[in-house]
């Protein structure tokens, strides 16, 4: 209408269409059915929503029965042989290659064999021939390095989602927004198992609000898992070196989450001030708002640095009394430190975490009312997907094989002598066994020794064990003869044994193509 005057610029708002949340109105976008709507709910149009034109489905080939009698096809090939010829006829193609399996001998002279006994009756007798060889490998023992053990580490804090009045709010370990101090190298895990998470994705970024105040999401180092709201859902992240300063935030409500802090891997300094909101003198911690609550991470070290001006007067300590001693509490000071005079350059209070500590509050010796609340979340520690690596330094047996040298034992006649018939062999039994006296690796307690290469991945809860420096084993072979037959009072002759332990001999591609 004419002369009526419409809300306009960035500080109008609306509602969408179908989230019916009140969203900033230059952000709506028009739907292809002419719905407004914010930018997370903007869908195209899908593609099968659009009528297909009229096209001809053709299903009739051209010349659907060419002439293919084999007396009128011309058939081109890339060498000068009649095609209709048996295949078997066809010369080879291409250039023969010859290959054979190289093959072993074994020689074995047996001594004299002499028979002696008793005579008797004409039982068979049995001669056994008991042959050892042993092979001294000269090959160079490997030495193996022990993989390192990794525990993964992580500070978990439980997410919920209520509405203290003003909207839906993100509480970190029961606490509202709170301030976040995400220490570089270190893993956190934002646990959304909690029903009350349901729809409200957590989410990191760059800029405070997120995706709702123009910033994206910043995902280095993070992981999500499963649906918020559902057992076992979680955001996880891995801090990198140099990470910004981040803030938290739900992907579909703005205004819910709050900042993450990042600062670098040893002491985390902690800027102190005073300052009056109204209520009396509070302490603010870096840029939050008076007397925040926050996390102290079991074994970290943090410094209340109190060199600011506005500390004058105002000593800093803890307490597990919230008001520390004036609620009639009194100082907690394991893991403490104190420096010079409040409100001069150089003046802090330090504590490093003990293990299973309890929660602290930090209050000002001098003034009730100044300080607020400190969470000791502990460091979850799993022993899963442990992974050892192994890497070898050198390979085992990689010198040359020694010689053989056979020992041959003294052949006894387990028979009684008859008539003067010489035995005969008739079956020859030759068997090697080959025996490791060590095993060659280079290792430490609590690891493994390893030759060869290859990763080991296992699931262990500890490795327990002393490694040693071990030779090459020696391998013995041993071959065993047995003469079957009918003894005899005569001497019997010079026995020579030979063995051809040929593996296979025979020419590759020596045959004309397809035979």
């Amino acid at each position: 209408m004419a002369g009526v005057r419409r809300a306009r610029g960035k500080k109008s708002v609306a509602i969408g269409d179908r989230s019916g949340f009140r969203v900033p109105y230059t952000s709506l976008k028009t739907t292809w059915d002419g719905l407004r709507v914010e930018p997370e709910d903007y869908e195209p149009k899908h593609p099968q929503l659009t009528p297909p034109r009229n096209v001809v489905d053709a299903t009739a080939l051209f010349n659907p029965r060419p002439d293919n009698d084999p007396e009128n096809a011309e058939v081109k090939i890339g060498f000068n042989f009649d095609p209709f010829i048996p295949i078997t006829q066809r010369p080879p193609i291409g250039v023969p290659a010859f290959s054979e399996i190289g093959y072993a001998q074994i020689n074995l002279d047996v001594p004299n064999l002499t028979v002696t006994g008793v005579a008797g009756s004409g039982a068979v007798g049995t001669i056994s021939l008991f042959i050892t060889l042993d092979a001294q490998v000269t090959g160079v023992a490997g030495t193996g390095d022990v993989g390192s053990l990794h525990a993964i580490e992580y500070v978990d804090y439980a997410i919920t989602v209520a509405n203290p009045g003003s909207g839906n709010k993100y509480y970190i370990d029961s606490v509202q927004q709170q301030q976040l101090y995400l220490q570089e190298g270190k893993t956190y895990r934002f646990d959304q198992s909690n029903a009350t998470n349901s729809g409200h994705p957590l989410r990191f970024s760059t800029t405070s609000g997120g995706s709702h105040s123009g910033g994206s999401e910043y995902t280095t180092g993070v992981t999500t898992v499963g649906t918020p709201g559902s057992a076992g859902a979680y955001t996880q992240i891995v801090v990198a070196g140099s990470a910004p300063t981040l803030y938290y935030y739900c992907t579909n409500h703005s205004g819910m989450g709050g900042t993450s802090y990042t600062p670098a891997a040893g002491t985390i300094s902690l800027a102190i001030t005073v300052s009056n909101p109204g209520s009396g003198n509070k302490y603010y911690i870096d840029t939050g708002g008076p007397a925040p609550t926050i996390s102290l991470t079991e074994g970290t070290t943090y410094r209340f640095d109190q060199s600011d001006g506005t500390n004058s007067g105002h000593p800093l300590r803890f307490s597990t009394t919230s008001g520390g001693s004036h609620s009639g509490g009194s100082e907690y000071t394991t893991g403490v430190t104190t420096n010079g005079t409040p409100g001069s350059a150089g003046a802090y209070t330090e504590i490093t975490v003990a293990s299973s500590a309890p929660t602290l509050y930090y209050y000002c010796t001098a003034h009730s009312g100044m300080g607020g609340q400190l969470n000791t979340p502990a460091v979850t520690e799993s022993g899963t997907n442990i992974i050892l690596s192994a890497q070898p330094s050198s390979a085992i047996g990689t010198g040359t094989t020694g010689t053989e040298v056979p020992e041959v034992s003294t052949p006894t006649n387990a028979g009684v002598e008859a008539t003067a018939n010489t035995g005969t062999i008739s079956s020859i039994e030759i068997s090697r066994f080959a025996i490791a006296s060590s095993v060659a690796a280079t290792g430490s307690v609590e690891g493994f020794g390893l030759s060869g290469s290859g990763n080991i991945q296992l699931i262990v809860t500890g490795i327990s064990g002393i490694a040693g420096v071990g030779n090459v084993g020696t391998e013995e072979a041993v071959s065993e003869a047995i003469e079957t037959g009918l003894a005899g009072t005569g001497a019997i002759g010079t026995l020579s044994v030979e063995v051809d332990a040929a593996w296979g001999q025979g020419a590759w591609g020596a045959g004309a193509w397809g035979e």
